[in-house]
Formats: structure tokens, C-alpha cells, sequence
């Protein structure tokens, strides 16, 4: 059904009440072998927020990797943001039961990265902070630097407008060695389902 292995997958962390919520919450919904999608949620300051939904099983894209929980729970990530998931630990609220993921893939880390982000705070997010927004660096591979928008810049009409006048020229002037920048924000988030019937 997928292209990896069980023995070549990668692991994350998933406390027991976070797998006893997944469980549950399949079986509710009549689809106890359903995945889980981790995708980007969004920032809330300057941290970064995942979202999850549940979703069929079915071929791997190329753009996408399965991490086990458990055997039985499996979650599906965008290959740019895999390595925020993998090793990380997913807890489930003891009241709401929602889901959070905690990562300690840390961006500081990378020089390039660190140098992006720290031109977003002082030369973009000041102008963007008028209008209660945030723009931060979600990662960087293969060229590609991944931000996201959050606060006020989340479902903006301009969000787009912002992106390819602003940031993205001045990110791809300042840092050569990056050919383009992709905006990972779901604008449209608020609407999304917990379970979604397929991956796309």
C-alpha cells in the first residue's frame, strides 16, 4: 500500500492517550485504519502549530512520508516538513483531547536559516506586525525556502500579493544560494475536517 516498509519508516513519539484518541476517534468514524495528516497549522507568535485530519490509506507521493506512532497509527507529513515530525511527540489535551505536536527540529540551527529568519524580523515582520501578522521560516531544502504566515497575514487576500512583492524578492536578492520561496499557509484554514475522505 505504501512505498516504505514498516522497518524503514521513521518514528515519532505518541503519548497513550494521543494513540487512544486517534483509535477512538477512527472507530467513530468508521474508518479504523485511516492515517493521520500532520500538516502545517500555523504560527501562533513565532511558534509553529500542526494540524492533523484523518485521511484513506493510499500511495505515497513523492512529496510525502509516512511516520509511525505505532503500529497501528501511522501519520502522513509533506516531505518539507518531515524532519519537524520525525522524533517529535504528539500529546493529546487531557480535557478537549486535541492533538499538539511538539517538535525540537530547531531552524536556529542552520546558519541560512537563522540568517533568513532574523531579515524577516527586522526588515518584514515590523511592517507586517501593523496588520497583526507574522511571517516566519518554516524551512529551507533543495533551494526552497518554505515560510509561513501567521496572525493577521493567515487568510489575508493579499497574503499573496505580500509574498511575491516583498518577501519573496527580498529573500531570493539577499540569499543567492535560494532560488524560490513557497508560501505553505493554508489561507482557507477554519474549515478544516478531521477526516478527509482522500489525501488531495
Amino acid at each position: 500500500m505504501d512505498s516504505q516498509t514498516a522497518t524503514a519508516r521513521p518514528h515519532l513519539q505518541l503519548s497513550e492517550q494521543a494513540a487512544d484518541r486517534i483509535r477512538a476517534f477512527r472507530e467513530r468514524q468508521g474508518h479504523p485504519e485511516a492515517w493521520v495528516a500532520v500538516t502545517p497549522g500555523g504560527l501562533q507568535g513565532e511558534r509553529l502549530t500542526f494540524a492533523f485530519a484523518l485521511v484513506e490509506p493510499s500511495e505515497l507521493g513523492s512529496d510525502e512520508v509516512l511516520v509511525e506512532g505505532a503500529p497501528d497509527v501511522l501519520f502522513l507529513a509533506p516531505r518539507v516538513i518531515a524532519r519537524h515530525v520525525v522524533g517529535s511527540r504528539v500529546e493529546a489535551d487531557p480535557v478537549s483531547g486535541a492533538l499538539s505536536l511538539e517538535t525540537e527540529y530547531d531552524p536556529d540551527q542552520d546558519p541560512l536559516a537563522r540568517a533568513v529568519q532574523q531579515m524577516l524580523d527586522i526588515e518584514i515582520n515590523p511592517a507586517v506586525a501593523s496588520h497583526g501578522g507574522y511571517i516566519g521560516l518554516l524551512d529551507i531544502a533543495d533551494g526552497v525556502a518554505y515560510v509561513q504566515m501567521g496572525g493577521g497575514c493567515q487568510g489575508c487576500g493579499l497574503a499573496e500579493v505580500t509574498l511575491s512583492q516583498g518577501v519573496r524578492t527580498a529573500i531570493v536578492e539577499r540569499f543567492p544560494e535560494i532560488l524560490e520561496v513557497v508560501d505553505t499557509t493554508d489561507h482557507a484554514s477554519g474549515t478544516n475536517p478531521y477526516y478527509e475522505p482522500s489525501k488531495k
